[in-house]
């Protein structure tokens, strides 16, 4: 019954916002459709879907194979020297010798692969996500029912109160008419002027806003 009363009292908002800019006419299939796009409770239904599917994606990209690359570039400006002995190098006995360790620009590029072989957490996200999935439709088509119900039942008050109204307009003519016709027959002597008084009051009550 409230989310009734929310979705009601929501396209109420939006056809009298509509109204008050401009007065525009519709059949009964536009004016479904005007609802259904302009109604908060059907947009935020659609957003919950569009939701839902971003959150079924997200979990199962989780599943699939996953390639992460990396580079990593250093660039020694002042290299780490050893002091070592020049005949291990051929030099001179009794000589030492600086070397200079590690070279000075290196880029060392790494590529791993993974995949998710199996994980129950895994199988119970993806499951939910596609529960989750099918929540948000039926809640929207369900949304989409109460709106057009909403609907058809305002355009069909509208109508029958064009037609009461327009009912009234006819009795009131045809009321009219027969209270001048009466009203000369009593002014010839030939009808009561309670007869008169009775058609006068029954025509004010017919005009009473």
């Amino acid at each position: 019954m409230k989310n009734k009363l929310i979705i009601f009292f929501s396209l109420l908002v939006s056809i009298t916002a509509i109204s008050q800019e401009e007065t525009n006419s519709f059949s009964l299939d536009a004016a479904i459709n005007f609802a259904l796009e302009n109604n908060r409770t059907a947009k935020n239904a659609s957003r919950d879907i569009d939701a839902a599917k971003e959150q079924k994606w997200e979990t199962t990209a989780a599943g699939l194979p996953q390639l992460n690359a990396a580079v990593d570039y250093q660039n020694s400006i002042k290299q780490q020297l050893q002091v070592v002995e020049a005949s291990a190098f051929g030099g001179p006995e009794g000589e030492y010798t600086a070397l200079a360790l590690g070279l000075e620009q290196s880029l060392i590029g790494s590529a791993t692969l993974s995949q998710l072989l199996f994980d129950g957490s895994y199988i119970v996200g993806l499951q939910s996500a596609k529960v989750y999935l099918e929540i948000s439709k039926n809640a929207k088509t369900k949304t989409d029912l109460e709106v057009k119900k909403a609907v058809v039942n305002a355009y069909g008050n509208v109508l029958l109160t064009e037609e009461s109204v327009a009912i009234l307009e006819r009795n009131k003519t045809a009321l009219q008419k027969n209270l001048d016709e009466i009203t000369k027959i009593y002014e010839n002597g030939l009808e009561e002027e309670e007869s008169v008084e009775q058609l006068k009051i029954t025509l004010s009550t017919l005009k009473a806003p």
